[in-house]
């Protein structure tokens, strides 16, 4: 696995990412926080939201949304997923991990 070049197709796919409560790419508004990539194919990613206080239906948008867009990216296995410093984090981190567990990447 060329990782330089998996990396590169995350980071384009994440770019059509948009923040529903915006209208404005995740990228441009510096939302990812880490982005890590290991040799077997394991996405690290951690995530913040404009606002904590976002509503939680877009939130766990988002979320859905980054996951699904790095799904699309053949050579990832396995996704950890992470929402910081929003006041639903830790009940949206669940529901993201159970729907990874249901239909891993």
């Amino acid at each position: 696995m060329d990782k330089e070049k998996v990396l590169d197709q995350i980071w384009e796919n994440l770019s059509y990412v948009i923040d529903p409560e915006v209208g404005v790419s995740i990228l441009d508004l510096n939302l990812v926080q880490k982005l890590e990539l290991s040799d077997d194919g394991t996405v690290n990613i951690e995530v913040r939201m404009t606002t904590p206080a976002c509503p939680a239906m877009l939130a766990y948008q988002l979320a859905n949304d980054v996951v699904e867009a790095l799904k699309k990216v053949s050579e990832v296995k396995k996704i950890n997923f992470k929402l910081l410093d929003h006041y639903m984090a830790d009940q949206i981190n669940e529901a993201i991990k159970e729907s990874l567990e249901e239909k891993p990447a």
